[in-house]
């Protein structure tokens, strides 16, 4: 292995079990079914030793990516937005499902740093030690979030049947989110990731588009201008009247956004697939034909309101 370190880049042997059968070593690291993709390394201050988390994915026989490549041509494809919040609610998605509090996760790490910054003061061994068993803590906790985080998008994706999930790109979100300090640019790039590679084993494609106008365009009538806005959460729109969760309004235009650019990269003569955006009360298409879900009925498009109720935080309630 091949590690970089502040005193450079070392080189470590990794040592394989005599037996492989029915280790991850031969399940996945020396499977011929299985690619390897990335790693990371965590040390575990307590027994002082280091974990290497390997990722893998698995690899696709041409027949299988040609059969699956033309399933995809003939199959209605379904795109689940996906919005990022530095307040209000961390994740918000265009099915109208808002996870976990960003407020909460402020909070929280206020707390720690202000814990920090007394155990700094006293400068004590011990006090330092604390430290280090803190940080520990909070990057266990942030983990468990992003990871939680990660799993509710997925979960929500296989309900509505997504065969994609859409993010805003991330490149720059420091420069054009003046509240995305380091650690929400660093949580919103860490999130993305964990969706990415937990999808692989989803069958769901993750893309990301771009995020311009995505908080100003009128999700129902397209209407874009800087007045939708009166608010930080409110969205309301100048033209059509339409008035919703803001943050929901621009998932919904981020999904609408990766559908029309999938659509205009078909190749297929007979025009492909259908490309259409998950929405909290059914399905739209491009052309603008909107389907009910078997749960709620088509009016429930025309009052979309949806309140943060449905939040998946367990501290949520504290």
């Amino acid at each position: 292995m091949s590690l970089s370190t502040v005193d450079g880049r070392v080189e470590c042997e990794y040592v394989l079990p005599d037996d492989t059968d029915g280790t991850p070593i031969g399940d996945y690291l020396l499977n011929e079914d299985f690619e390897f993709r990335m790693s990371t390394l965590q040390y575990d201050r307590f027994e002082d030793v280091f974990y290497l988390h390997a990722r893998m994915k698995r690899t696709i026989a041409d027949s299988e990516e040609e059969r699956s490549s033309s399933d995809t041509h003939s199959e209605n494809l379904t795109v689940l937005g996906v919005d990022l919040n530095v307040d209000g609610y961390f994740v918000v998605t265009s099915t109208g499902t808002f996870i976990e509090s960003a407020d909460y996760l402020n909070h929280r790490r206020r707390e720690f740093e202000k814990t920090r910054g007394s155990l700094q003061d006293t400068g004590t061994r011990s006090a330092h030690l604390t430290i280090q068993q803190m940080s520990d803590r909070e990057h266990r906790w942030i983990q468990e979030v992003l990871h939680s985080a990660a799993n509710d998008i997925l979960r929500e994706a296989r309900r509505v049947d997504a065969t994609h999930v859409a993010f805003e790109n991330l490149t720059g979100i420091r420069d054009r989110m003046a509240d995305a300090r380091r650690f929400h640019a660093w949580a919103f790039r860490q999130l993305y990731e964990y969706v990415e590679y937990k999808s692989e084993a989803e069958g769901v494609a993750v893309e990301q588009v771009s995020p311009a106008y995505t908080s100003q365009r009128c999700s129902k009538c397209g209407c874009t201008l800087e007045e939708n806005r009166p608010s930080k959460h409110k969205f309301c729109c100048q033209k059509c009247g339409y008035e919703l969760n803001a943050d929901y309004n621009a998932s919904k235009n981020i999904a609408r956004k990766l559908a029309k650019r999938l659509h205009s990269e078909q190749t297929s003569p007979s025009g492909g697939a259908t490309y259409q955006l998950a929405l909290t009360s059914g399905m739209l298409n491009l052309n603008g034909d909107f389907q009910a879900s078997d749960r709620v009925s088509a009016e429930g498009e025309s009052t979309d309101k949806p309140l943060p109720q449905r939040a998946r935080s367990s501290d949520q309630a504290k």
